[in-house]
């Protein structure tokens, strides 16, 4: 499935923080610049999956559900249907699970568009691997290599026919390679510029480097909405990305 994206809305803001105040402190920054926002469950298990979807759509911006939904295929199904009713443009599943909790995921964002008469059909990507796990941890964790275990969990995806996955965009290259994952929409957390501090994320590239590897939309968060003293403010921070993916 192919996705029209327009080069400012390949940056998905990360809204890490508490409160609603501090969120829309940060989106006040950003207004105008046509990003998407991601919201995960920091904020949204505070303040309420409603509220933040109203706060981040009354400003006419895309939405991403940073969920990561994992559970029996009854509670996903569930959980999906529910998010779906407020109209994220994204939402996302965790991917080492069952294939039927996958397909749940699926089934319940069709019953909710059916049920509500939605015709805003979010896309829903699959959490490969999280970016702050080594190889050594994916060995431990899941039995396999990084590479071994993203591209298994990529293809699962692919096969059950969700529309994309969240991975590093180490593995970007990859994934397009795989005649299996190739069409699969590539969302990459860990997005760090020259400038910035690569905090947690183990698996890291620049935007730059992330774009040329195939992705399509890249997270990013405490570059942008806490950027070292050097480069000034949230909005600057911001623009000074934007410079390298418009």
């Amino acid at each position: 499935m192919k996705f029209e994206i327009k080069p400012q809305s390949k940056i998905m803001v990360a809204l890490d923080v508490d409160e609603l105040d501090q969120a829309r402190v940060i989106l006040d920054q950003i207004d105008g610049t046509g990003v998407t926002i991601k919201v995960g469950n920091q904020l949204a298990t505070y303040a309420g999956w409603e509220k933040v979807a109203r706060l981040v759509k009354e400003r006419g911006l895309r939405f991403f559900a940073d969920t990561k939904f994992k559970d029996i295929p009854n509670t996903v199904g569930k959980s999906a249907r529910s998010i779906t009713r407020y109209q994220p443009e994204f939402f996302n599943i965790m991917i080492d699970n069952n294939q039927a909790a996958i397909q749940a995921s699926i089934e319940g964002r069709e019953q909710s568009l059916a049920d509500y008469h939605i015709t805003n059909r979010p896309i829903i990507l699959g959490v490969t691997v999280l970016t702050s796990i080594s190889d050594r941890e994916s060995q431990e964790i899941y039995g396999g290599s990084l590479d071994q275990k993203v591209l298994q969990f990529a293809s699962l995806a692919a096969k059950v026919g969700l529309d994309g996955v969240v991975c590093s965009a180490k593995e970007a290259q990859m994934l397009r390679s795989n005649q299996d994952t190739e069409g699969l929409l590539l969302v990459t957390p860990g997005i760090r510029p020259d400038w910035a501090s690569h905090n947690d994320q183990v698996r890291s590239l620049t935007p730059t480097e992330a774009l040329s590897f195939g992705v399509d939309y890249l997270v990013i968060g405490r570059p942008i909405t806490s950027p070292p003293a050097k480069i000034g403010g949230i909005r600057k921070a911001l623009e000074l990305i934007l410079e390298e993916v418009v």
